[in-house]
């Protein structure tokens, strides 16, 4: 315990010593740090056994030590008959309960609240925020029906609800990744409901929430502690939180606000899924919801919500739909014969094009071609023309075109051989004729 500690720090820090320990820490801090020394003592006074669950006023997971000799078991208080008893701690004991007026069977858990907590919150404040949670209509959270109040004991009648914690759910093993988040999503759903009613849980943890055989959560213990040192100044300084899912806010007994309870249900997400998320995109939502700045992080339990949904469907998450790539593949993820499909017609038209584009290359060199073989052609006749004893042989002609072939550099190497081995086949030799124009005459004559 140092001097730049604030009360409340030294306060949980005591919660964890035992009675004689903590003496001797309270006789330290005395001597050490007197101002502080008297901001932690009226703390200490309101509950001895008292420790970070305060949070748990409305909730049925109550372990501190109650006053043995107090027991409600058998009585009926109001139209309630009061069963075998659920769990006791600082904050109170909670009873099994069932009506006792034949009207209704339901089964019902009564909370009585410590006397010394209805001291310091005051009855009407308790009935107040009783009130609010009665509001709230969830099939995930579980239902406030009642109140009153029995000898000095205020009593919040509720939905008993049965299952198991978070804890014991995850470390069953039971579930698969999936499940998981679909578990998650089903509490974002009960946390968004009490926002839209203007209710903040604050206290967002894996106690905190009980999940049946059917996989269906129930969310208890809205933590009415917190919102009550807000509204008032002068209230004692009893932050209650759980400092491993609580908001960095919180911690500072700064102004909440929905991004913490935010801020929760990613520590909440991190503690289902593990310390090291196997997924990319449950990372980055992570992060984005536990952000140290409030208002870095989701806006609203309905984004984050939004996001694990996009996982679960394969889509893309908002952190990252600024990614074609990233879209694409989700794309692929989500439908693979239907982009199988698309990608096979878009390989076929490119192929198709390509070929196209192939061709009439292909035609438009045969056409540049032919024009070079009709120049050659032309020229060829066009140097055989003159006098008879001008004229070329076919062998001096074929190498005059073999030797212009050869230079023309439009033609293609292959035509070039092809035209090449062409002249090459040799020319059958025609025998002329002479006619003796002389011994023709003469014989002609002499006949």
């Amino acid at each position: 315990m140092t001097a730049n500690s604030s009360s409340t720090e030294i306060f949980y820090q005591l919660l964890d010593l035992n009675e004689a320990e903590q003496q001797r820490s309270l006789d330290d801090l005395k001597k050490r740090h007197p101002s502080l020394y008297q901001q932690v003592l009226p703390l200490i006074n309101v509950n001895q056994a008292t420790d970070a669950a305060l949070t748990q006023l409305l909730g049925f997971h109550v372990k501190q030590v109650f006053d043995n000799d107090i027991s409600f078991n058998g009585l009926t208080i109001d139209k309630y008959k009061i069963n075998d008893e659920i769990g006791r701690g600082g904050m109170g004991v909670v009873h099994s309960a069932e009506r006792c007026d034949k009207t209704f069977e339901q089964e019902l858990a009564i909370k009585f609240i410590q006397p010394s907590l209805t001291d310091i919150l005051g009855k009407a404040f308790l009935f107040q925020e009783a009130q609010l949670l009665a509001r709230l209509n969830h099939p995930y959270i579980a239902k406030v029906f009642d109140g009153g109040e029995h000898q000095g004991y205020v009593y919040i009648v509720m939905e008993k609800v049965k299952g198991r914690t978070i804890n014991e759910v995850i470390n069953s093993g039971n579930l698969n990744q999936r499940q998981k988040l679909q578990l998650f999503i089903l509490i974002c759903q009960a946390i968004q409901h009490a926002h839209q009613n203007q209710i903040l849980h604050a206290d967002i943890k894996p106690e905190n929430v009980l999940v049946d055989d059917a996989l269906m959560p129930k969310v208890l213990d809205f933590n009415i502690i917190q919102k009550q040192q807000q509204s008032s100044q002068d209230a004692a300084p009893l932050l209650a939180y759980s400092k491993a899912f609580a908001s960095p806010e919180q911690q500072n007994g700064q102004y909440l606000t929905n991004q913490s309870d935010v801020f929760s249900l990613g520590k909440l997400l991190l503690f289902m899924v593990g310390e090291q998320p196997a997924k990319a995109d449950l990372k980055l939502i992570i992060d984005k919801a536990t952000k140290e700045n409030a208002g870095q992080r989701y806006s609203s339990v309905i984004e984050l919500m939004a996001d694990i949904k996009s996982i679960l469907n394969q889509r893309p998450i908002s952190l990252k739909a600024h990614k074609p790539f990233y879209v694409t593949h989700k794309l692929i993820q989500r439908r693979p014969l239907p982009s199988a499909l698309a990608g096979c017609l878009l390989l076929c038209a490119v192929l198709f094009s390509a070929t196209l584009v192939h061709k009439n290359r292909q035609l438009e060199q045969e056409k540049a071609i032919a024009e070079d073989m009709m120049f050659e052609v032309t020229s060829l006749l066009f140097h055989s023309k003159g006098d008879v004893d001008r004229q070329m042989s076919v062998q001096t002609m074929l190498e005059l075109t073999r030797r212009r072939i050869l230079s023309n550099p439009d033609l293609p190497q292959h035509i070039k051989q092809k035209m090449l081995l062409a002249m090459m086949t040799p020319v059958p030799e025609k025998h002329s004729i002479k006619i003796d124009c002389q011994q023709n005459c003469a014989t002609s004559v002499s006949n």
